[in-house]
């Protein structure tokens, strides 16, 4: 009966050892089931869609959108059926993927390819959705409403193109965010 008990201590030891020796050789995010993974490719879309309880207006969806460098419709915003659809290059949507996947997001992905349909026939959650969708399957998460400012804001960064930093300002404006010399008349087509 010693040994068992000596025995299962020493194993317990082992593993507690050896899960914290793992965990200290790498300075990486560790593997998580419910991290992003998707990677972005030129068929890449980013939806980012929240309309409050409280809202006295329809909060149309915010969609990046990968475009070629060069094309005519890069720097524009027009709205669109899936919402108003902000055209990156593929850079700028890798590093937003990259933004999205640093952020502390519980993701839910699927290998199910999705097409955006009329963003008017969104559901609608307490939440703001977000989904990343490509050639290779769909990733959802949803941020508490609290929670927006601080997990949207660092994706600036991401962003080169001057209108689509300045739709996503702009959006984030939409849900009390702060954003400092954001000049609201800087495209009046919007």
């Amino acid at each position: 009966m010693l040994s068992k008990r000596i025995s299962f201590w020493a194993l317990a030891l082992a593993a507690l050892v050896a899960f914290d020796a793992g965990g200290m050789q790498s300075s990486q995010k560790p593997f998580r089931a419910f991290d992003l993974h998707l990677e972005a490719d030129d068929k890449t879309v980013v939806r980012f869609f929240y309309q409050p309880a409280a809202g006295d207006y329809f909060h149309a969806p915010l969609v990046f959108s990968v475009i070629e460098e060069g094309n005519s419709l890069i720097n524009t915003a027009p709205m669109r059926e899936a919402g108003r659809t902000v055209y990156i290059s593929l850079s700028e949507m890798r590093d937003m993927v990259q933004g999205l996947k640093r952020s502390d997001i519980v993701w839910q992905e699927s290998g199910d390819i999705v097409t955006l349909g009329p963003y008017k026939k969104l559901p609608l959650f307490d939440d703001m959705e977000i989904l990343v969708a490509n050639s290779m399957g769909t990733a959802k998460a949803k941020i508490a409403p609290k929670a927006i400012c601080r997990t949207l804001k660092p994706l600036d960064a991401a962003l080169k193109t001057p209108r689509a930093l300045w739709e996503f300002q702009g959006f984030r404006l939409n849900y009390g965010c702060k954003v400092p010399g954001f000049k609201h008349d800087a495209y009046p087509d919007h």
